[in-house]
């Protein structure tokens, strides 16, 4: 029971890895308030996980919206007694070069990926930094590392991440906050899928993850929580600033 009385905030929590570190939260103790846009997704991912014991709600909100956030932020802190775990992990992908993009599209990515930690974030820092405890785990990827075709605004977005988390880090360690970065490879979930399916049209979604890893598997969604778990609890409690990668590999050639 590593997070035992502790309450953790995890936006895109409805499906794929932040349902992940849902579930493995709940599991270790942690109240777990869920932050997504699919209501009926996201009730049934709280309902899995309090139907093996945990502690879930879920809320309503597009991270890239102030008024959203402003709004949901305010009711968990009035749910909850207090925010010790955010985990920032809202994202999208849309494929295209600077040259094919539009500034819609452009904007839609930055907007939910980048602005929406910005935003939550600035919500649930004063509370940590007021009690002298608290840990942010920004999720960005690999492609924030060495880039990724055809994905120019998905990369310029978790590259942000990266060094916004850096950022993070160093600003909050006087109130004893840690703020770390997950980086991981190509992931089994539905925007995973997305992603082979654009670059692999006719290929074989599972073959085509493993060949893109050295260690010929495919990341799982339990892979990246378990990661998560170690950076909010103790174990890691003199570890902040850093970007913790889960690529089997791929980042090394």
């Amino acid at each position: 029971m590593k997070l035992k009385g502790k309450v953790a905030v995890i936006t895109g929590g409805t499906i794929g890895i932040g349902a992940a570190i849902g579930r493995v939260f709940a599991s270790e103790g942690a109240r777990v308030a869920l932050i997504g846009r699919n209501g009926a997704q996201g009730e049934k991912t709280c309902e899995s996980i309090r139907s093996e014991g945990g502690d879930c709600k879920f809320y309503v909100a597009d991270v890239s919206k102030a008024d959203q956030v402003g709004e949901v932020a305010a009711q968990i802190l009035k749910d909850f007694p207090q925010v010790d775990i955010l985990v920032n992990n809202a994202g999208i992908w849309k494929p295209g070069r600077v040259t094919d993009l539009d500034e819609e599209t452009w904007d839609s990515v930055l907007d939910t990926n980048l602005k929406g930690m910005f935003l939550v974030s600035r919500h649930f820092l004063p509370g940590m930094m007021e009690r002298k405890w608290g840990v942010v785990i920004n999720v960005a990827s690999v492609a924030g590392l060495v880039g990724a075709a055809d994905a120019s605004s998905y990369a310029a977005s978790k590259g942000g991440i990266v060094n916004l988390s850096r950022s993070m880090a160093l600003d909050y360690a006087p109130f004893n906050v840690r703020v770390n970065c997950l980086c991981p490879g190509m992931t089994e979930t539905a925007q995973g899928h997305t992603v082979v399916a654009h670059y692999k049209p006719d290929g074989d979604q599972t073959e085509e993850k493993r060949n893109w890893q050295p260690l010929r598997r495919v990341c799982m969604p339990d892979d990246v929580a378990k990661a998560a778990l170690y950076l909010a609890s103790d174990d890691a409690e003199f570890m902040t600033g850093s970007m913790f990668v889960l690529d089997g590999g791929l980042t090394a050639q």
